[in-house]
């Protein structure tokens, strides 16, 4: 059986140095991604994925993407975490979120997220930190 949470792991470390190969090797060919927590419809595919990922890399210098909790059964990862970055003009983006991953033949086939859209728009928009957000990255990673 599949060590699902380490796939995730790796893919992680792959963002973290803005590898969009290195992501897009663990995800399946008919990937379904609701990248938007329901804002907008899912994306088809890897190659749907990489044109986000890098309209992403484009403004992000660095990423510190991180897990504070994971449950894994079976082919499901369920996940709670912060997409930390901070871009090339200067600004701090912090997003908490949770997932949920489904994995088949060891590969990601099914990603849904789960988080405020609003907080990215505003941090983007150059919205300082709010004291929850703060406190909610103040916590070991997993």
């Amino acid at each position: 059986m599949a060590d699902n949470i380490e796939t995730l792991r790796s893919v992680i470390k792959s963002w973290r140095s803005l590898d969009i190969d290195g992501v897009l090797e663990h995800m399946h060919d008919d990937l379904i991604w609701n990248n938007s927590g329901g804002l907008q419809p899912a994306l088809r595919g890897k190659e749907a994925m990489r044109e986000v990922l890098e309209g992403f890399a484009a403004i992000i210098k660095e990423g510190r993407w991180r897990l504070f909790d994971w449950a894994e059964v079976g082919n499901t990862v369920w996940m709670e975490g912060v997409e930390e970055f901070f871009t090339h003009d200067g600004k701090h983006v912090a997003i908490p979120y949770a997932g949920i991953l489904e994995f088949q033949d060891g590969l990601i086939v099914n990603w849904r997220e789960y988080f405020e859209g609003r907080i990215l728009e505003d941090m983007l928009e150059g919205a300082p930190m709010s004291q929850e957000v703060a406190a909610m990255l103040d916590r070991p990673e997993a």
